[in-house]
C-alpha cells in the first residue's frame, strides 16, 4: 500500500474490520464509475467476502476513505456491514491525502481517459514534473503530455472522450483545429462515418488548407531480401535505397 502514498511518507497501520457505517467517503478522482463493475464485484464479495483491504485515516471519531472506493461501493452494493480496513496511525496532510488517491486512482486500468488527465494536472499542481509523474507510474513523458493536453478541448468534446465515444488519438488529431465549430463539426464526421484516426488526421489538413509532404507507403520484405538489400544499400540504410531508387526512376522515366 505504501505504493499509493506521497514520496517521503510513512504510517504505520493495522488491519481491522469496520462497519462501513463508521466511514466517511469523501469526492473522489473519478467522475464516472462503471455499474456493471460495481456489480461485478458486489457479486464476488457476497460469494467470497472481501479480500483486499480499502485504506482509511481517523476523522473526527471515525475514518475517511483514503483507497479503496470501489471496493467499499461494492461492500455496501452487497449487503454487507463490515470491510477490512488498513487504518493508519495518523491522518495525512490534506494535499498528502489528495497525492494518495490521485496515485492509487492513477494505478488503474479502467481509469477513463478525461479523469487520468485531470489528475495529471492536479498532480502537476502540486509540483510534480511531467517526467517525475510519468516515471511514478510507469508512463513515458509524453504519454502523460498528450494526456493532460486532452483538457483543452472543447467541453462537448471532452465528454465524448470521458464516455469513450471519441477516442483520446482521434481528439488528438482535431485538437489541432483552433476553431471549437470545426473541431465540433469533424468530431460528428469522425463518429458517424466512423473515420479512422489517420483518415482524422488528413481531414484536418484539408480543413486546414494544407497540402500532404508525404505519404506513407506500406511495403513488406521477407527476411532475406531485406539482408540483401542492407548489404548493398548506403549505410546500410535500406528505407534511403528504396527511396532514392525510386526518384531515379521517376526522373527517367
Amino acid at each position: 500500500m505504501c505504493a499509493f502514498f506521497p514520496e517521503g511518507i510513512s504510517h504505520m497501520t493495522k488491519l481491522v474490520n469496520l462497519k462501513l457505517d463508521e466511514i466517511f467517503v469523501g469526492e473522489g478522482v473519478r467522475k464516472t464509475v462503471d455499474e456493471d463493475s460495481i456489480k461485478e464485484l458486489s457479486a464476488s464479495f457476497a460469494k467470497h467476502g472481501v479480500l483486499q483491504p480499502v485504506v482509511v485515516q481517523p476523522r473526527d471519531g471515525g475514518y475517511e476513505l483514503l483507497i479503496g472506493a470501489r471496493r467499499f461501493m461494492a461492500a455496501r452494493q452487497a449487503g454487507l456491514d463490515t470491510i477490512p480496513a488498513l487504518v493508519l496511525d495518523e491522518a495525512l496532510k490534506p494535499d498528502e491525502a489528495i497525492e494518495a488517491k490521485l496515485i492509487e486512482n492513477l494505478q488503474r486500468e479502467d481509469l477513463d481517459p478525461l479523469d487520468e488527465a485531470e489528475a495529471y494536472q492536479a498532480l502537476k499542481e502540486m509540483g510534480y514534473s511531467l517526467t517525475a509523474i510519468g516515471k511514478r507510474l510507469g508512463k513515458s513523458r509524453p504519454y502523460v503530455s498528450q494526456r493532460v493536453k486532452l483538457l483543452r478541448l472543447h467541453p462537448k468534446l471532452r465528454e465524448a472522450v470521458r464516455h469513450r465515444t471519441l477516442t483520446p488519438d482521434h481528439a488528438q488529431a482535431i485538437m489541432r483545429l483552433k476553431d471549437p465549430e470545426q473541431q465540433l463539426a469533424l468530431a460528428q464526421e469522425a463518429q458517424s462515418k466512423g473515420l479512422s484516426v489517420h483518415e482524422t488526421r488528413q481531414r484536418v489538413r484539408q480543413m486546414l488548407g494544407k497540402e500532404l509532404k508525404w505519404r506513407l507507403v506500406p511495403l513488406r520484405l521477407n527476411p532475406e531480401t531485406f539482408e540483401a538489400l542492407k548489404r548493398i544499400a548506403p549505410e546500410g540504410d535500406v528505407k534511403r535505397l528504396i527511396r532514392e531508387t525510386i526518384e531515379k526512376l521517376i526522373k527517367t522515366s
